[in-house]
Parts: C-alpha cells; structure tokens; sequence
C-alpha cells in the first residue's frame, strides 16, 4: 500500500458517504428510523464491491488490500481524544443511578451472552465461545464499539469478529428505533410517561433531512490561537497527534521490557495516554486551550471514515456461517434489555423513570444518540434531567465499556473463567449498588 492507493480508498470512502447522505435527504425510510449516513455508505460499498456486484458484473468497487488498517488508525484519533478537554462535571444522585442501570445492562448483556453460544453448542458444535462477547458491543456503544472489539479481536488473529459485531450495530440500531417507538406508545398508554406523547415531535424529528439551516447552525469549534501563527484546526491536531506520538513511544519502551505488550494494541495506549494526560492537562493553566468540540470533530471524522470501512468490508461467508446465533441472540437479548431497562428504571431512578428507561434502552441496543432521540420524543422540552442523566452516565460508562472492549478480547482468549469470574463480579456490584443505595421505595413493579 502506497500513497496513491490511501488517496484513491479516501476518495472512494468520500464519495460513498456523499451518496449515503444524499440517500438519506431524499429517502423517508432513512430518515424516519434514524439511520446514519455512514452505514447507508458502507451498506453501499459492501453492495458495490466485489463481493456483491462484482459476482455478477466485472466493473465494481475495489478496495486496496491495506484498507482493513484504516480502522486501527482511525481508532487512534478516537481514543486519544476521548478525554481531552472532557469532563465528567457534578455527579448527582440522578447520574450515579443511571450508571448503575447502564452497567447493570452492560454486564447482562455480556454474560447473557456467552449463555446462549453454550445452549447452542450442543446443536451448532463448530460455535466459538468468542461469538457470545460480540452482541454487547454491537448494542452498547453501536459501531464504534463494534468496530474497536472487532479490531481487539484482529489483534488476536480472529479477523471474522469485525464483520459479525458491524452487524449486531446494524441490526441494534433498528432495535433501538421500532423497538423504542413501541416502547414509548405502550408505555403512554399506561401512563408511564411525564408528558403526553408529542405526534408532532414525533413528525419532526423523523423528517430531518440532516441539513441545517442558515441561522439555525451551530459553530464547529472556537478558535484557541490565531490563524498568523497556527491554523486553529491545526493546533488540536497537532495536541492529538502528540498523544499519539507519545503513546507510540511508551509502547515501544514497554515492549522491549515486556514483550505481553506486544498484544496491547497501539489504540489501546492512545485511551491510556489520553486518560492520563487529558486530565492532567485539566488542572493546569493549559488545559484552556484544549477545545473539546475540535476534538468531538477529529473524533467524529475518524468515526464516520471508519464506518464506512468495516461495514464496506464485511464478509458476507461469514455471516451465512453464524445467522443463526446473530438471530437468536439478538432477539433474547433485545428483550431482555426492554425489560430490564423499564424494570431497573422504575426500582431505581425515581421520578421520570421512564423517560430513563427509554434513554437507557437506546443505548444499551444502539448508541448515545438513539437514547437521547427516543428521550427528545418524550421529553421534547427538556423539561426533566433524563437527558444529562443518560449523558452523564455515558461518560462514565466508558471506564467500564473501553476496558472490555480493548482488552476483553485477550482476556478471554486467555483466561475465560477469569474473565467471566471478573464480568459476573461486577454485575452483582452493580445490582447491589442499586438495591442499596438507589432503591425507591413505594413504586410498584411495572407490569
């Protein structure tokens, strides 16, 4: 791979994600169940590649074969940025529950899953046990965490696990929608909800185009020097770039005193570094001229490329092999997490419970932002805290969610009881965090 060909494999990517937003403006269908335009584009590019189009027509898209290393490196600028110029801000009691119930959720998921590859391996004896960790980070976290396990798991020499937790993404984003639609009517019709449920709204947000308006655009970033000295742009580049340079670095010295190093990916170090001096920064004068929303931008560009990407090349053999454990387990555990999510809601929050409940169910079937759409529909005001609740345990959420979905990989290919014993250890934690300290009392059980 030279140059040219990461030139002509950017210009590819580009030019999928300007049909996949072109798509979505002018197709209802994406719009109404909320679907990102880099999935439409990557769904495009597995479509117009060789495994799909170019079966049956010799013109098709191709690919450079070092394309599969742009996500490692677009993971690079995702984690070395997650925590600079971030902050968790007050943590109040409504945050704390909402995390509790989040990993609660999260923990399920996970253990829930490696359950049902066992039930299945009497019929299905050729099933790895590694299958049963993918659906947890395709639901909780959508394709960006599918994306960092399945690269995990590349680290590891076990390249199918990408393409299946893309999928569980995929069909989790679904989920999150119709599921959360029928959710939130059944919910107002037993007078769950604070406020009536907003057609209105509904309509409004199912037919945004995407596009702002002129006067209703917010700004990107603010500048933290002038553009005669360095290109404000530039400048937090430049920060992110120096995370990763740094963690390269300590990489390399800690391989040559350890070699176990040598399976700690160099994303993975990015998130440490970050963790480290992002806060360190905080504390200092110079933490001022980090501009968080410059990083929310690197983050978001390397995201979105690298969507494109893994969805673009998902191997299609490889789902054909394993449909049956994506079905089954996802429609377990999507039903689980509607229950449980209304359940844990309504024990442990209080008032507004369940407008956390949908918050939560967003999440823990596609992403942040699902979580928060289905809370704009019943909260259109934002008259209560739900939507911080579920912001603000997010945040939190990652130093439970980044370590297993870097790291989890190798520990259970390594130590599986170990691992289990470790998931398991943590679900009771949370359970009885919630039972002890935010139980509320004279609620009764939804029904």
């Amino acid at each position: 791979m030279n140059l040219t060909d990461i030139a002509i494999d950017i210009a590819t990517v580009s030019f999928l994600l300007c049909l996949g937003f072109a798509l979505r403006v002018k197709i209802a269908f994406f719009r109404r169940y909320f679907i990102p335009a880099s999935l439409i584009a990557g769904i495009l590019g597995l479509l117009l590649g060789p495994q799909v189009l170019g079966e049956v027509s010799p013109i098709c898209l191709h690919y450079s074969k070092g394309i599969g290393q742009w996500i490692n490196f677009a993971f690079c600028f995702i984690f070395a940025t997650s925590f600079l110029g971030n902050s968790v801000g007050k943590l109040g009691r409504d945050i704390l529950s909402t995390t509790v119930i989040a990993g609660t959720m999260h923990m399920m998921q996970i253990l829930v899953g490696l359950a049902i590859i066992v039930a299945l391996l009497p019929f299905m004896q050729d099933l790895p046990m590694w299958l049963g960790l993918l659906p947890v980070t395709g639901f909780y976290g959508g394709h960006g965490s599918a994306g960092i396990i399945g690269a995990s798991f590349g680290s590891e020499g076990i390249s199918d696990a990408m393409g299946i937790a893309m999928t569980y993404a995929t069909i989790g984003m679904f989920a999150a929608v119709i599921g959360g639609m029928f959710l939130i009517n059944y919910g107002a019709s037993r007078g769950w909800t604070s406020h009536k449920v907003d057609q209105a709204e509904i309509d409004k947000l199912t037919h945004s185009s995407g596009l702002l308006e002129k006067g209703s655009r917010p700004s990107m970033a603010a500048a933290v020097c002038s553009p005669s000295a360095l290109d404000p742009f530039a400048f937090q580049f430049m920060i992110v770039g120096v995370i990763i340079a740094i963690s390269y670095i300590t990489r390399i010295g800690l391989i040559a005193i350890i070699p176990f190093w040598k399976r700690i990916p160099l994303y993975t170090m990015c998130l440490l570094m970050g963790a480290i001096v992002g806060p360190i920064l905080g504390k200092t004068k110079w933490g001022q001229y980090i501009d968080r929303p410059s990083m929310k931008r690197i983050s978001g560009l390397a995201l979105e490329y690298m969507i494109v990407v893994a969805v673009a090349t998902i191997r299609i053999s490889v789902l054909k092999a394993y449909f049956v454990p994506i079905v089954v387990s996802t429609i377990i555990l999507c039903g689980l997490t509607a229950f449980f999510s209304v359940y844990l809601s309504k024990k442990w929050y209080g008032d507004h419970w369940f407008e956390v409940a949908m918050g939560i169910y967003g999440q823990c079937t596609g992403t942040l932002a699902t979580g928060l759409l289905l809370i704009k529909v019943l909260d259109p005001d934002g008259d209560t805290m739900t939507s911080e609740s579920i912001s603000g345990s997010s945040t939190l959420g990652s130093f439970y969610q980044l370590p297993n979905t870097t790291m989890g990989p190798m520990l259970f290919l390594s130590s599986p009881m170990l691992y289990i014993g470790g998931v398991s250890a943590a679900l009771v934690a949370f359970i009885l965090a919630g039972i002890l300290f935010f139980r509320v009392k004279g609620k009764a059980d939804p029904a």
